[in-house]
């Protein structure tokens, strides 16, 4: 569970630096925001098996989307290919969630 809180926290803190940018793509980034927080919250409450397929879906999509992210932070041009990737990953972790939680 370590390794998909990180990588979500990962994600959280390179968003907010692309949203104190102010790119055409800010309300996207926020709306990101807001489900990544609640989702991270939701993450607390729950165990799972690590060795879960959905846990490790979820793990890979949000390493993917941390890394697209934070290149995203060095070139903001590239923001409009790490926005599918993170809303990829917040599906993945939805279906993790819903899969654990009552």
């Amino acid at each position: 569970m370590e390794s998909l809180i990180q990588n979500l926290q990962r994600t959280i803190r390179a968003l907010e630096t692309l949203s104190e940018k102010k790119l055409p793509e800010a309300d996207q980034v926020d709306e990101l925001l807001d489900q990544l927080f609640q989702q991270k919250i939701d993450l607390v409450n729950i165990t799972i098996s690590s060795s879960s397929p959905v846990y490790q879906q979820a793990v890979q999509a949000m390493s993917q989307a941390a890394a697209r992210v934070e290149r995203a932070v060095k070139e903001p041009s590239r923001i409009g290919d790490a926005v599918p990737v993170v809303y990829d990953a917040v599906g993945k972790l939805a279906k993790l969630l819903n899969h654990v939680m009552p």
